[in-house]
């Protein structure tokens, strides 16, 4: 709190002191007694008007010390080339997680840019009717991490190096990332919800009306109706969690800051990415689109074989066939299948690769194609096993709805006897396909 906003509480409080000594006075019955009165409603006067001139100065030059230290960051973006960012790039780059966490941890007020922060938080989640006693202590706008009934934990601490210690002390270059798998439903086009409220209904036409030619010049029209059902999505809970040393908190002399809010962003990422994939339904799950009823299905063989590419085209046929060829339309394979395709010839002439290009952006077909990790590659049938699963479709047929920001409990009871502070996230998640028939799978594909 700024010591001009405290000085204006003690006015506020010397004021109603002021209040209650005019009132007494008035009830005064006797000359005497108003006499009395009066000297006190003067004190009161006397030490309202005393602190609001400490106010308006102070008020003055906190007004005068923030101009200055602006127009000194201004600079600083100026020389940094910073001085075009966003409001919200530049918060981001303001706003230090493990000082909120530090807040947080040990009972104080929240202040300066981590309190915006948490009242902005809290305001989302507001607006998502999620306010209330199931929120953490510290709750953050989506914005800051964008963004389970899965749990993701990193214990990260400072006296082992390979958790947390190479990040204390010594000058050292930039942190080594954990490589994680590329986040690829996004890029392929999938529809993406950032602000969702209440439950989502999608009505969706699930057939359509024909029409039918006249027999005669006045013959009566043939009645036809089409009929609708509905995509619906509620907010489904992703939480993941890692602890952090009370001694990592204070020593960090790196980027420990953007890993920790990184690694804890990822997570949740990570675990929406295979949900929107193979989800199950179950057990809290949104339903992916290998699992989801009613897509198109390649079949191989009794133990899964070879993507050929005859195959391949097939995945396309389908789409076209179900007259959901449109859209943004492209092919996720696993990296395994990604290298099959790129050695594998069009045709006997020898006419090109299946896949040309690189992993991520190549073209099969004319289509944009992805290698993930998120597909998976250890699926059987039959004899088969270790077989792989690819999808094509119209990625904007999947929708991927959030609600509210990032809530995150800041616990340091738990493992207090370890001096360790556990960072808890929570997000709301929920996914869905349009039409099914818009991706067609195959989960049977042999490397070998």
């Amino acid at each position: 709190m700024s010591k001009a906003l405290a000085l204006r509480q003690q006015a506020g409080a010397a004021l109603d002191k002021w209040k209650a000594a005019l009132e007494e006075r008035d009830k005064a019955t006797t000359p005497e007694d108003r006499a009395a009165k009066s000297d006190a409603v003067k004190t009161a006067k006397d030490d309202y008007d005393r602190l609001m001139g400490e106010v308006r100065d102070q008020e003055a030059f906190e007004a005068a010390e923030k101009a200055d230290a602006g127009e000194s960051l201004r600079e600083q973006d100026r020389r940094g080339g910073r001085e075009n960012l966003s409001p919200e790039e530049r918060v981001r780059r303001e706003f230090r997680l493990l000082d909120a966490v530090n807040q947080a941890a040990y009972g104080k007020t929240l202040n300066g840019v981590a309190a915006e922060m948490d009242q902005e938080g809290k305001k989302e989640a507001r607006q998502h009717n999620m306010d209330g006693a199931g929120l953490g202590n510290l709750t953050l706008p989506r914005f800051l991490m964008w963004q389970d009934n899965g749990q993701e934990q990193r214990d990260i601490t400072a006296t082992t190096t390979t958790t947390g210690g190479h990040t204390v002390a010594t000058e050292l270059g930039g942190l080594i990332p954990f490589l994680d798998p590329r986040l690829a439903v996004i890029d392929m086009g999938a529809t993406y919800l950032p602000d969702s409220k209440g439950n989502l209904d999608f009505p969706r036409n699930d057939a359509s009306a024909t029409a039918v030619w006249r027999a005669t010049e006045n013959a009566s029209s043939t009645e036809t109706t089409p009929t609708f059902d509905k995509l619906s999505l509620t907010p489904k809970g992703i939480t993941a969690y890692t602890d952090v040393s009370k001694q990592n908190l204070i020593q960090t002399s790196i980027s420990m800051e953007n890993f920790v809010r990184g690694r804890l962003n990822r997570a949740v990422m990570n675990l929406l990415e295979t949900a929107c994939i193979s989800g199950t339904g179950a057990s809290g799950q949104p339903t992916g689109i290998l699992t989801q009823a009613g897509t198109n299905d390649i079949t191989i063989g009794a133990n899964g074989g070879l993507l050929t590419w005859a195959l391949t085209v097939q995945f396309e046929t389908e789409a076209a066939t179900d007259n959901a060829d449109m859209g943004t339309l492209g092919y996720l394979f696993t990296p395994g299948v990604a290298g099959l395709l790129k050695t594998t010839k069009r045709d006997v002439a020898g006419n090109g690769f299946i896949w040309e290009g690189p992993n991520k952006g190549a073209l099969v077909n004319g289509y944009k194609a992805v290698a993930s990790n998120f597909l998976p590659s250890n699926l059987t049938k039959g004899s088969g096993a270790s077989l792989h699963a690819a999808i094509f479709g119209d990625w904007s047929e999947l929708i991927i709805a959030q609600w509210g920001g990032i809530d995150l409990l800041v616990n340091p009871y738990t493992k207090g006897k370890e001096a360790l502070v556990e960072l808890i996230v929570n997000a709301w998640y929920d996914l869905g396909v349009r039409h099914a028939v818009s991706f067609t799978k195959c989960d049977e594909i042999s490397l070998v």
